[in-house]
C-alpha cells in the first residue's frame, strides 16, 4: 500500500490574518466615511430647521410687536402689549411675552379680551400660552428685546416712558443640538412702531 501527500494547498494562518486586518481597515474607512457624511447631513439638516424655527418665530413675534396699540412694560426679556395675536382674532388680546422660568423657552402668554382695548375687558378663564421658540438659548449679556426711540437711540430697560419707545429689536437665539451643545441659531428683526396708536 502507498501513500499519495495531497498537492491541494490551504490558507496560512499569517495570509487569513492579513485578509482579516485588510478587511477590518476597509470597513473601518467605510464606516467613518458613511458616519460623517451622514453626520454631517444631519447637522445641516437641524441648523437648517433651528434657523427656519427661529424666522418663522420672529416673523410672528414682529407682526404682534408691529400691531400693538398699547405698550403695558417693557424689558430686557419680557414685553406686555394689547394686540392681535393671530390674524383671524376678532378683538385684541393682551399678550405677554416672557421666558419660561429654566429659560429654555420664549413664551406668549395670551389672554383673549370681551372687545379691542382699551373698551373690552380681559377673559382670563380663556388665557392661554403658547411656546413661540422651543429650545431658546439664553446668550449672557444679549437681551431678547431692545427698545430704541425714533432716533434709534437705545433706551435702558425696564423702559419707563414707554411713549419713547418707536423701534424694537427681537433677537432669538436657539440650540441646534441637545441642551448641553454650545452651537445656536439666531435671528434677530428690528420693528418700526411708527403705526402704534397713542397709549391711552
Amino acid at each position: 500500500m502507498s501513500l499519495h501527500k495531497s498537492n491541494e494547498d490551504g490558507f496560512t494562518i499569517t495570509e487569513l490574518l492579513v485578509v482579516i486586518i485588510a478587511s477590518s481597515i476597509l470597513i473601518s474607512t467605510l464606516f467613518i466615511f458613511t458616519a460623517n457624511t451622514i453626520n454631517g447631513f444631519m447637522r445641516l439638516q437641524a441648523e437648517g430647521l433651528a434657523h427656519s424655527k427661529l424666522a418663522d418665530a420672529s416673523f410672528r413675534v414682529s407682526r404682534v410687536l408691529r400691531g400693538a396699540n398699547y405698550i403695558e412694560s417693557a424689558s430686557d426679556d419680557g414685553f406686555s402689549a394689547y394686540a392681535y395675536f393671530a390674524p383671524q382674532d376678532q378683538y385684541t388680546s393682551k399678550i405677554v411675552y416672557v421666558l419660561s422660568p429654566d429659560q429654555k423657552q420664549l413664551l406668549a402668554e395670551v389672554t383673549p379680551m370681551t372687545a379691542d382695548y382699551p373698551i373690552g375687558t380681559l377673559i382670563p378663564a380663556q388665557k392661554k400660552t403658547v411656546v413661540v421658540v422651543d429650545g431658546f438659548r439664553k446668550i449672557s449679556g444679549t437681551p431678547t428685546f431692545r427698545y430704541y426711540t425714533s432716533t434709534f437711540t437705545e433706551l435702558n430697560s425696564p423702559v419707563t416712558d414707554l411713549q419713547s419707545i418707536k423701534n424694537i429689536s427681537v433677537n432669538l437665539f436657539a440650540r441646534i443640538y441637545d441642551s448641553t451643545n454650545s452651537e445656536y441659531a439666531s435671528s434677530s428683526v428690528t420693528v418700526n412702531l411708527r403705526n402704534r396708536k397713542t397709549n391711552l
